[in-house]
């Protein structure tokens, strides 16, 4: 959606309006999506940028990371609530110059929503499909470009003086033989003429110019903004309680649309993690508890006190699965002395704590930028870094955990998945949810496939589910890699956290990404 306004805004806006509903993946700052896994016998890692405009071109590329020799590659976009019913022929991904084993092609998005992205890849060792879910999401404004601005706007003025020109022309001489001169009463004439075909063609401009400006606020008034909420924090029984509301009526009125019900991602409701804003030396990875339709409740580890960042993963039946943003201000955790027992019932309001909730005190923002993070167990990550990557260019982040002798950690399953990390802009500006299998929703994703099959049509493969997504590393081999692209320059940290035994052990790494 353009900025900018010109005479000809009405002839043209039919190509350039772009419309979209509040849907975002399970990101703060991009709805790319990046995916790991199996497209049947072929290891394949797939990348969706999304255009940020609907209707907008994304651009999908797909490498094959392992199978036998590859034939043909291709991709389509499938609407969640139609699937197959209906999907545009697929569009064959070219194979990208210089790049072994890289395919890439452009895909329309046309509607917002939720979609998945079929890639097939045909070769030697027989067809293969997976399904990547990516949401088609209205984030920005494209500005128009002031030379196309005033060319179109000099355009509009020579069609509006024309089309004046022409109804004087034709009154003025239409009906005369040829090589005859106008009089001036035909003249004049044709003057009246053009001035009274001025008026309504000046009253259609300013219609039109109404009508774009209210198509303008209507896009703007679609692009996504994560729904509002209200975050607030009590001490109770020598503890925090962080309760979440949503209070956005988009929320109230999405409750009673097909697929507002949520769903649990790795046994979860809703993942949140609690970042410390100013420096972020602590990190919460804990799961709140829904004590009603849109109240979330949660008792938090011993968290220095301070300024923080929420980011709340939820995801719906439809595929919806959104990040819920706020900030809040913790107060010093209650202290209980060793030993005791705190007295009294504990109130039904309050939630145990999940054994899977996690948290820790990291290094600065800044001061982690080896390769290695030295952990309080004597275990150490290491960061088995690949040239720094520059903004919007696909990498690999790998880590490994060793033991206090060196040997690989036995890494196990949480929440099952052999890691989960995050990556957090230094502003907050940007959060990503990783796990090895990439940053897609693996509920949305077998959700769909679960649909599709429902439909009865054939069979659909739902790709790498939680467990093939830890076979891509074996658990012994203390090694895990994440795909990612990040999407523009700036100071990051990515958190990484593992299970090894019954500890969960939380690294902290800082990078800076140059502009491309």
């Amino acid at each position: 959606m353009s900025q900018s306004r010109t005479l000809v805004a009405p002839l043209l806006a039919a190509g350039l309006i772009a419309a979209a509903t509040a849907t975002v993946a399970s990101h703060v700052g991009t709805s790319n999506a990046y995916f790991d896994g199996a497209a049947g016998p072929y290891g394949v890692r797939v990348i969706v940028r999304t255009p940020g405009v609907i209707p907008g071109l994304a651009q999908a590329s797909v490498r094959i990371l392992s199978g036998e020799s590859v034939d043909r590659v291709s991709v389509r976009p499938l609407r969640s609530d139609l699937g197959l019913d209906g999907a545009p022929p697929p569009d064959i991904a070219d194979p990208v110059p210089g790049e072994t084993g890289l395919y890439s092609a452009e895909l329309w998005l046309m509607t917002a929503g939720s979609y998945s992205i079929e890639v097939t890849v045909a070769g030697a060792g027989g067809e293969g499909t997976v399904f990547v879910p990516v949401l088609a999401v209205a984030e920005r404004l494209l500005p128009m470009n002031p030379a196309i601005g005033f060319g179109l706007a000099a355009a509009g003025l020579f069609l509006f003086v024309g089309a004046v020109t022409i109804i004087g022309a034709a009154v003025r001489e239409s009906v005369l033989e040829p090589g005859l001169v106008p009089d001036a009463r035909r003249r004049w004439h044709g003057r009246i003429a053009m001035a009274l075909f001025t008026l309504p063609l000046v009253g259609v401009l300013g219609g039109g110019w109404i009508w774009w400006d209210a198509i303008d606020a209507a896009y703007r008034n679609r692009i996504y903004r994560p729904w509002s909420t209200t975050t607030d924090v009590e001490a109770t029984e020598g503890r925090l309680l962080l309760t979440l509301t949503i209070d956005d009526p988009a929320w109230s009125a999405r409750e009673s649309e097909p697929g507002a019900g949520l769903l649990p991602d790795h046994g979860k409701l809703m993942h949140m993690f609690v970042v410390r804003a100013d420096d972020l030396s602590a990190f919460a990875h804990v799961h709140p508890v829904r004590v009603s339709s849109d109240t979330f409740r949660v008792a938090l580890p011993p968290l220095p006190d301070g300024e923080y960042r929420i980011y709340a993963d939820i995801v719906h039946e439809s595929g919806f699965a959104p990040t819920l943003v706020d900030s809040v201000t913790l107060p010093p955790s209650p202290a209980t002395p060793p030993g005791t027992t705190v007295g009294g019932a504990v109130p039904s309001d309050v939630p145990a704590p999940d054994p899977d909730d996690s948290w820790a005190k990291l290094l600065p923002h800044g001061e982690s930028e080896a390769s290695r993070y030295a952990l309080s167990s004597g275990r150490v990550v290491h960061w088995e870094r690949e040239p720094t990557p520059s903004a919007d260019e696909e990498t690999t982040l790998r880590f490994s955990v060793t033991e206090t002798d060196g040997t690989p950690s036995p890494l196990e399953p949480y929440m099952g998945m052999l890691s989960h990390a995050a990556v957090v802009r230094d502003d907050g500006s940007l959060f990503v949810h990783l796990h090895p299998s990439g940053s897609i929703n693996l509920t949305a994703q077998q959700r769909f496939v679960e649909a599709e099959n429902a439909r009865g049509g054939e069979d659909l493969p739902a790709g790498r589910g939680h467990a093939g997504a830890m076979d891509r590393t074996s658990p012994t081999a203390g090694s895990v890699t994440f795909p990612f692209v990040f999407p523009e320059p700036g100071s990051y940290r990515i958190v990484v956290q593992v299970k090894i035994g019954a500890a969960v052990e939380t690294a902290a790494f800082d990078l800076v990404v140059e502009e491309s």
